[in-house]
């Protein structure tokens, strides 16, 4: 008597529904199939670095090595060509080649960690993963223009091939180190849609359930480790390594945890752009998320090491 509905309707009226109960909202199937891919390609080259036995902490050091070389090469032949503008342009990439070496450093040498503690301090961007690999092709670009020859003579073939051949090399480390950064940050953007969903905005209560060692310090590495591999049914969980990473974005003071008004705010970024609230006073510590020196730093969650 009454005609039955398409099966396919109901499915889309079904998937429609779960959209609404959904406090995202819905992603573009292109966007989430581009995040796929790129995190998947991620994985892939660090497979890759693995079986070559090649950390990428190692290609750093290495492309910063070959920066403060071109460096120290366009600085002597600035001095030998009078040129006061490459002359500082190449002061520049050894100064701040040398300041990359001091972070990558392989085996983590005690005279260094001095060093590397105040580059924390005072370039914390070059310890985060993203911002130093987008600086290093900043440098790599820049050697190119140094290391070009002003003029063109029969001794000036040998410097272009050297000037592509060093900026090709450090452009590359680059964007291997930018395209694991971003697999890193996807990777931890999952945690956090699925600590969301489960903590229904009772951030405290989920950072007290975790921080069982010592909740005033913050939250361990094995803690937090514990609250990702609940929260996504153990699919998701990170290294020494990939903890390192995310400890150094959220973690303000560089203790070693994670305390609850840091956890409040990591949690409170994406709700912020999705529905333009902030958190109670009470889950940032009395503070307007607005005001937070910790706003936006999903994306700074893959930094040094």
């Amino acid at each position: 008597m009454f005609a039955e509905p398409p099966a396919g309707s109901a499915a889309a009226g079904k998937q429609q529904t779960l959209q609404s109960a959904s406090p995202y909202p819905a992603v573009p199937t292109s966007a989430a199939h581009l995040a796929d891919q790129v995190e998947s390609g991620g994985a892939r080259l660090e497979e890759t670095l693995m079986r070559l036995n090649c950390k990428y902490q190692t290609l750093f050091f290495c492309a910063a090595l070959t920066v403060v070389s071109g460096g120290v090469l366009g600085f002597l032949s600035s001095l030998a060509g009078f040129d006061l503008a490459a002359l500082v342009v190449s002061t520049f990439l050894v100064v701040f080649g040398f300041i990359m070496m001091l972070i990558d450093v392989p085996g983590s040498p005690r005279w260094a960690g001095r060093y590397r503690s105040m580059v924390r301090r005072y370039f914390r961007f070059l310890t985060r993963l993203t911002g130093k690999s987008l600086f290093l092709l900043f440098l790599g670009s820049l050697l190119s223009c140094t290391l070009w020859p002003a003029r063109r003579g029969v001794s000036s073939g040998g410097l272009v091939f050297l000037s592509v051949t060093i900026s090709f090399f450090v452009s590359a480390v680059s964007l291997i180190g930018l395209l694991i950064a971003i697999r890193k940050s996807l990777r931890l953007e999952k945690v956090r849609r699925s600590v969301l969903v489960a903590a229904k905005g009772q951030y405290p209560e989920a950072y007290r359930k975790y921080a069982m060692t010592d909740p005033a310090h913050g939250m361990q590495f094995e803690e937090f480790n514990r609250l990702c591999a609940d929260h996504t049914a153990g699919r998701l969980q990170f290294d020494i390594t990939d903890l390192g990473i995310i400890y150094n974005a959220l973690d303000e003071h560089q203790k070693s945890a994670i305390n609850e008004r840091e956890f409040a705010e990591w949690m409170s970024d994406i709700l912020g752009k999705i529905s333009g609230e902030e958190l109670p006073l009470e889950c940032l510590g009395g503070a307007p998320f607005s005001e937070s020196p910790l706003k936006g730093r999903f994306w700074g969650a893959v930094g040094r090491r």
